[in-house]
């Protein structure tokens, strides 16, 4: 009953905690959603015949700003959140559409790394502000390395996954999964450098959802698209003050954001 009582209490907090910017985003979003599916169902999907592919298409765009949100907020909640609400939907929607190294990856990696990175973040808050994340950067060698790692790993699933049937645009769908791995790796250790790979992620998803004929979806892609620059704005200044104070000079890896994405 405690652990209720614990959880319905913090629950109540984070919703409590919503700025208006946050609010409209999230309203925002579920009516267009909702136009969408009244007015232009046809669109939602390049195949509407099956319901329960629909019904993942929905969810998804609806969550997807959500779990968002909940990420520019550093909640651990936002892991829950991708797992039930997103990666699953979603994994029935790459399914029905060819793309297997995306649902491939969506089942053997994401949800692994959502279950890891629940467990990180809590053991990872601030000891002054548990609303702030230390975070690290990677050297410029890092990043070279990480850019390679991802172009490697999208040429080798696309020439496994392309031999399956109905295979759709596989080195789109491989590079899509690649960035969108390094996002997940990145955001699980805390390096800031996820930031780039998620807009790359979303860039990738918006050309396999137009492809796909899923334009439902990219109302969920633009809605990250601006919460995502809306968090690097944040982070942008909140690094510059902190560099006008000197602490970012000592502390080069590692500094406290206010948004993590």
């Amino acid at each position: 009953m405690n652990g209720k009582t614990s959880f319905s209490k913090s629950l109540g907090a984070l919703l409590r905690s919503f700025t208006p910017y946050q609010k409209a985003y999230v309203a925002i979003v579920f009516i267009i959603t909702a136009l969408f599916v009244l007015f232009m169902p046809e669109m939602m999907l390049d195949d509407i015949s099956n319901p329960f592919v629909t019904a993942c298409a929905v969810i998804s765009v609806l969550a997807n700003p959500i779990c968002e949100i909940l990420i520019s907020k550093q909640s651990k909640m936002n892991f829950l959140v991708d797992i039930f609400f997103i990666e699953v939907p979603e994994l029935v929607i790459c399914i029905a559409n060819g793309w297997y190294v995306v649902a491939a990856t969506t089942l053997l990696f994401w949800v692994p790394v959502d279950i890891v990175s629940y467990i990180r973040w809590t053991r990872h808050r601030d000891e002054v502000r548990e609303e702030l994340t230390v975070v690290r950067r990677l050297s410029w060698k890092q990043d070279i390395l990480v850019i390679a790692a991802i172009f490697a790993f999208a040429f080798v699933a696309a020439e496994i996954f392309g031999r399956l049937p109905d295979a759709s645009d596989s080195f789109i769908d491989a590079l899509a999964s690649g960035f969108g791995m390094a996002n997940g790796i990145l955001l699980m250790l805390r390096y800031s450098e996820q930031w780039y790979a998620w807009l790359i992620t979303l860039i990738l998803y918006a050309v396999m959802y137009i492809s796909g004929g899923a334009y439902i979806m990219l109302i969920s892609v633009t809605a990250m698209f601006i919460n995502t620059c809306y968090g690097f704005g944040k982070w942008l200044s909140y690094t510059k003050r902190r560099k006008a104070r000197g602490g970012a000079a000592l502390e080069p890896e590692a500094v406290r954001l206010n948004a993590n994405r």
